[in-house]
C-alpha cells in the first residue's frame, strides 16, 4: 500500500517552494524591467533616426516650440489657436508609428484635444526635448523664449530652433530623452521630476537609468539622480550622474553664458538659484550647490535623494 506524504515532508516541500519563488521573482522582476528599458532605448533610437530626416528636410535646424498663454484654450478645430506643439510633432510624420513615444513605465492617459484627437496620442509622450540645462533660457535645441504673434493666431510663447551644424559636439550632446515632464515635455534639470513623486533614486524611471537619443541619431542610458529642489517643477531636479562624461549634455555650446535664472522660468524664488554661467556647468553647479542628502519626504529643503 502507498504511504502519503507526512506532515513533515510536506512542510519541507512547501519551505523549498518559498526559497524558490523568493530567489527567481527578483530574477524575474529585474528581466522585465530590462526588457522594458531595451524597449524604450528602441524607441528613442527609432525616433532619433526619424529626427535626423527631419533636419535634413529642414535646412539641417531643429523643431521649433510653440506655447500659449492659455492652456484651456486648445479644445478643438473652432478654437486651434490655443494649442501648443509638442516636440514630436513635427518629426511624427518621419516615424509615423504613434506608440513610439510610449513607455511601459509612464501610461498616463493623454486628453489633450490635439495630441490625442488628431496625433491619436493615448498616452503621454514618456520623452522630453532638450530644451538646455534650465528654465526656458536657451543652450540646449532650442533658442531662448520669446513672446510672439502665433502663425494659426493668437498669442503666445515661441522657442524656435537651432541649426544642428551649430552644436559643438554633436555625440555628445541630448537631442531628447526620458523625463517625467509634461506639457511641451523638456529634460531640463529643474522640469524633469514635474510628476515624479518618489523620495529615493531607486524609485526613478528604470532604476535611476534613463535612455537618451544625442543630436547625431545614436542613443544610450546614462545614469541619473533626484533630489529635492524647492521651486523647480515638482520641487524636484533630475540630473545626470557622471558630471565628466555628460554634464555638458545639455548644452549645443558648453562654453556660452547663459542668463541667470530670475524666477521667471522656474518659480524658484529663493535660494539656491543658479546665477549666469556657461551652459555646461549648470550641473556641476547643481552638485556643488545642493550637498545635503534628503531626510524624509520634505520637499522644503534643497536635497539629494539616496
Amino acid at each position: 500500500m502507498r504511504k502519503a506524504f507526512t506532515l513533515i515532508e510536506l512542510l519541507v516541500v512547501i519551505a523549498i517552494i518559498a526559497i524558490l519563488a523568493a530567489i527567481l521573482f527578483p530574477v524575474f522582476a529585474q528581466a522585465k524591467l530590462a526588457a522594458k528599458k531595451t524597449k524604450s532605448l528602441s524607441n528613442v533610437k527609432n525616433i532619433g533616426t526619424a529626427t535626423q530626416i527631419y533636419y535634413a528636410d529642414n535646412d539641417d535646424y531643429t523643431p521649433s516650440i510653440w506655447g500659449t498663454n492659455d492652456p484651456t484654450a486648445c479644445t478643438g478645430p473652432t478654437n486651434f489657436s490655443g494649442c501648443s506643439n509638442e516636440w514630436w510633432m513635427p518629426i511624427f510624420p518621419y516615424f509615423k508609428s504613434i506608440a513610439l513615444i510610449y513607455s511601459d513605465e509612464r501610461l498616463d492617459r493623454d486628453t489633450n484635444w490635439l495630441r490625442s484627437g488628431v496625433y491619436g496620442a493615448q498616452y503621454l509622450s514618456a520623452y522630453g526635448y532638450n530644451w538646455g540645462p534650465f528654465g526656458w533660457r536657451g543652450g540646449g535645441m532650442l533658442n531662448k523664449q520669446v513672446a510672439v504673434p502665433r502663425p494659426t493666431g493668437g498669442f503666445g510663447n515661441m522657442n524656435a530652433g537651432i541649426s544642428a551644424t551649430s552644436v559643438v559636439n554633436p555625440a555628445q550632446m541630448f537631442a531628447f530623452g526620458d523625463t517625467y515632464d509634461t506639457p511641451r515635455a523638456t529634460i531640463g534639470i529643474g522640469f524633469a521630476g514635474d510628476t515624479f513623486n518618489g523620495f529615493t533614486n531607486s524609485a526613478l524611471r528604470y532604476s535611476g537609468t534613463f535612455n537618451y537619443a544625442f543630436v547625431d541619431g545614436h542613443a544610450k542610458a546614462v545614469p541619473v539622480r533626484a533630489g529635492i529642489l524647492p521651486g523647480a517643477f515638482n520641487n524636484r531636479f533630475v540630473v545626470v550622474k557622471n558630471l565628466q562624461a555628460y554634464g555638458a549634455s545639455y548644452c549645443a555650446d558648453p562654453d556660452a553664458i547663459i542668463q541667470p535664472e530670475d524666477g521667471t522660468t522656474s518659480n524658484l524664488n529663493s535660494n539656491p538659484r543658479p546665477p549666469a554661467m556657461a551652459c555646461g556647468l549648470y550641473a556641476t553647479w547643481i552638485q556643488q550647490t545642493i550637498t545635503a542628502t534628503c531626510v524624509g519626504n520634505s520637499t522644503s529643503t534643497a536635497c539629494n535623494f539616496q
